[in-house]
Order: structure tokens, then C-alpha cells, then sequence
């Protein structure tokens, strides 16, 4: 289906300000009138930019409900644990536990998943730091369906190292440091917001109307709350995972 001149408009204005690293005032903006009008401004903000889907990151809303945002920047850290990553606004981090998927998940059909049947999707869990970098004034306190249109504020993801199963056992608070430009700014421990980050994954994957792909990295919350990062941080993140990134914010000041 074609997309709508106010869904068009809206997908326009949140990509150029993502190109200039800009923040738009959400009160001069239309916001979207359902969660679906929301999805098909991240579809087309991602259609406009050629950007591919190459992951999701997914929530629980406060009535139990799935939202959900695609990511497009998807950076790999080497064998040695480092990265770099940059985009025109990089305004904070989340440090993260993230399953990539093995096959294709299609929709769960009339036989919901359960959090056993949905893991056999699952090629690996790894650690995982998304980058927020948001396109509206209010970043997350934005109209929510704002917010929704905006991918959640997502600018990207740096996949980490492989970890064991046993760092999302519910309840589990796991030994986690960040440093930024050697400072410590996060001292641990961390623990996800749901108390277990199979929680949102199960959620998502019961509310899917189309199949996500194989290789699809889906992550599910912050262990650590949305850190601010300056414009140059050297990123230093240890405990149950090792990671060091470089991030930079490339707009024009």
C-alpha cells in the first residue's frame, strides 16, 4: 500500500534531521494517529534512506503489548572486542543483552510461542550497546506515537561478544562497569528493565504479522538506563562482557 502524504511528510522530516543531526520541536509536528500510522514512518524513513532492517529493538508497553522500532546502523566488534561507531547525533548509550536469530521467525500462527520454542530461533545471545540519537526535542518524553515514529530514538547498534545462556536467567543482575573517557559513569550492577530479557523478545514474537529474517539481530532493554555520551567518547564496558567503542557525533556544530 502506497504510503500517506502525512506519513511521507513526517518519514522526511525525521530523516533530515537524523542527516544533520538535528532535534525537531515535537509540538510543530504531526503526530501519528495509531501505532500502525507509527510503523510505516519507521518503514519509510528506513524505504526514503535505503536503509535494510538489519534488526528490531522491542519493548513491553505498560499494558503488556509489544512496541517495537527497526534498526538500520548495525556495527560489529572484532575478535578482540573493539569498535567504532558514529552517526550525525549520538546522544546516549545503553548497554544490552541481544539474540540473532538462526532461521526465519514468522508469525506464531494459531500456536503461540513459548519462551522455549521461540530460543529455538535463536543462533546466539550476545552483549550489545545501542546508541540513542534522537530526532525530537523531548527524546523519549515525546508524544509516544512521536516517539514510536521517531524508531524508538534508535541511531544504531554495536554487536558484541557471544555470551552463555546463563545472563538471562530472570532476576539476574549481572557485575557491570562503563567508563566513558575515564570516567565511570555506570557502576554496576546491571539488570534489564523486565527482569528478563527473553520477556520482550516473547512478546514481539507473538505479535509478528510478517517473518523477520534469519540473521536479524533483536535486542530487548538496557541493563544499565540510557547513559548520555559526549560528541568524542571513548567507551570502556566490562564486567559480564568486555567492549570498547569509540563513538563520535559527526554533525556540523
Amino acid at each position: 500500500m502506497p504510503a500517506s502524504s502525512a506519513t511521507t511528510m513526517l518519514a522526511r522530516q525525521l530523516s533530515d534531521a537524523d542527516k544533520g543531526g538535528l532535534r525537531l520541536a515535537s509540538a510543530t509536528l504531526a503526530e501519528p494517529g495509531t501505532p500502525a500510522e507509527a510503523f510505516a514512518v519507521q518503514s519509510e524513513t528506513l524505504a526514503l534512506n535505503g536503509w535494510l532492517t538489519a534488526g528490531y529493538k522491542v519493548a513491553i508497553r505498560p499494558d503488556g503489548s509489544s512496541v517495537s522500532a527497526p534498526m538500520a546502523h548495525v556495527t560489529y566488534a572484532s575478535a578482540s572486542g573493539n569498535a567504532g561507531f558514529e552517526r550525525p547525533a549520538v546522544d546516549a548509550l545503553e548497554v544490552e543483552i541481544c539474540f540473532v536469530l538462526g532461521k526465519d521467525l514468522p508469525p506464531p500462527g494459531a500456536k503461540l510461542y513459548t519462551r522455549e520454542t521461540l530460543l529455538g530461533y535463536v543462533s546466539g545471545i550476545y552483549s550489545g550497546v545501542e546508541f540513542l540519537g534522537h530526532r525530537l526535542d523531548e527524546g523519549g518524553r515525546s508524544p509516544a506515537l512521536l516517539f514510536l515514529a521517531d524508531r524508538l530514538g534508535n541511531a544504531g547498534y554495536v554487536l558484541g561478544e557471544e555470551l552463555s545462556e546463563t545472563v538471562f536467567e530472570p532476576g539476574a543482575a549481572l557485575p557491570l562497569t562503563v567508563t566513558i573517557n575515564g570516567d565511570t559513569v555506570f557502576p554496576g550492577p546491571g539488570k534489564h528493565p523486565n527482569g528478563d530479557p527473553v520477556a520482550p523478545f516473547l512478546t514481539f514474537a507473538n505479535a509478528l504479522t510478517d517473518t523477520v529474517a534469519k540473521g536479524r539481530i533483536i535486542t530487548t532493554g538496557s541493563l544499565c538506563g540510557a547513559i548520555p555520551v559526549p560528541e568524542r567518547a571513548a567507551i570502556a564496558i566490562s564486567g559480564f562482557t568486555t567492549l570498547t567503542v569509540t563513538a563520535a557525533s559527526t554533525r556540523e556544530v
